[in-house]
């Protein structure tokens, strides 16, 4: 059961980082280390370079803050993604660490706000974090994900 007097913010714990879509992810990462100073070795690839895949991602951090770089690689994710209110690159998304995934999305879509938008099937796991992303035509036009940490303490 819902409870009605619970909104969205009472399962976020913190940001989880902000996402952008870029054309060029090894362009992009290289831009990015020299603006901030942040050491090509700080950089987190998903999957490893020279890995084929329909998306690609690249992770860094700075003043706490984690950016994902995301770039479409296959033609779905291409018109996926720069259709997308960002328009062909810049922030993609926003996403939230939260407790209790399930309860959250529930909670949501409670409020009307609909899940599965790039994950259809609704929340996905996907190595050692459960997600979802909300579809931005519920969310007054911004594409959010929700993440739950398996392995990791997060309070």
């Amino acid at each position: 059961m819902i409870d009605p007097s619970r909104m969205l913010k009472d399962y976020i714990l913190a940001p989880a980082h902000v996402g952008f879509v870029v054309e060029n992810i090894d362009l992009a990462i290289e831009q990015a280390c020299r603006l901030y100073g942040v050491s090509s070795d700080a950089v987190r690839y998903e999957p490893a370079p020279g890995v084929k895949a329909p998306t690609r991602f690249a992770f860094f951090s700075v003043g706490g803050l984690e950016f994902e770089y995301i770039e479409p690689c296959d033609e779905y994710f291409r018109e996926l993604l720069l259709a997308s209110p960002s328009g062909g690159g810049g922030i993609n998304h926003v996403a939230w660490k939260v407790r209790d995934i399930e309860s959250a999305v529930k909670l949501a879509a409670s409020h009307g706000v609909i899940p599965g938008y790039v994950t259809p099937d609704g929340v996905i796991t996907i190595g050692s974090k459960r997600m979802v992303y909300l579809d931005p035509a519920s969310t007054g036009g911004l594409l959010v994900e929700l993440i739950e940490e398996l392995d990791a303490d997060i309070e």
